[in-house]
């Protein structure tokens, strides 16, 4: 179940990396990225590393593959680019090819293909430090009326 939630946030992170490189870059001759760089524009838009050893698998190559109805790479140019349109009319489509995927993949596992199950390496991530609550502030205390004055100017 949690790798089905880790596909799908993977096919929207490899839609929303081509699409917005594709926004981004305006020339009709850069529509798709060079595989080898890949990694490096998904760190500058998502300031976060590719991990492919969290889907285990090396390379780029075999991430695409765990996402085929998404995005792909050109055999010959070697450039990664998507296969749905370009402007998704509602997130849902991707919720869809995730739930597709997973229907084959359990029928292939329910009919003795074991190369069919997942062998991801999910982490939880680490709650974050709770900063200790702030001290109560001390109560106020009431005011304490001193000694009067003589008063301005008035000679005692």
């Amino acid at each position: 179940m949690k790798e089905d939630w880790a596909l799908l946030q993977l096919r929207y992170e490899l839609f929303l990396l081509q699409d917005s490189f594709k926004k981004d870059v305006n020339d009709p001759d850069r529509v798709a990225i060079p595989e080898a760089h890949v990694a490096f524009y998904y760190s500058k838009y998502f300031k976060k590393q590719m991990n492919t050893k969290q889907f285990g698998v090396s390379e780029m190559s075999d991430i695409v593959k765990l996402v085929k109805d998404t995005v792909a790479i050109s055999e010959d140019t070697k450039m990664f680019s998507t296969i749905l349109e370009d402007e998704l009319e509602s997130m849902d489509m991707l919720v869809k090819l995730t739930e597709e995927s997973r229907k084959e993949r359990q029928r292939r596992i329910d009919a003795g293909d074991e190369t069919a199950r997942l062998k991801f390496v999910l982490h939880n991530p680490a709650p974050a430090p709770v900063a200790p609550a702030p001290a109560p502030a001390p109560a106020a205390l009431p005011a304490i009326p001193g000694p009067k004055g003589k008063g301005k100017g008035k000679k005692g």
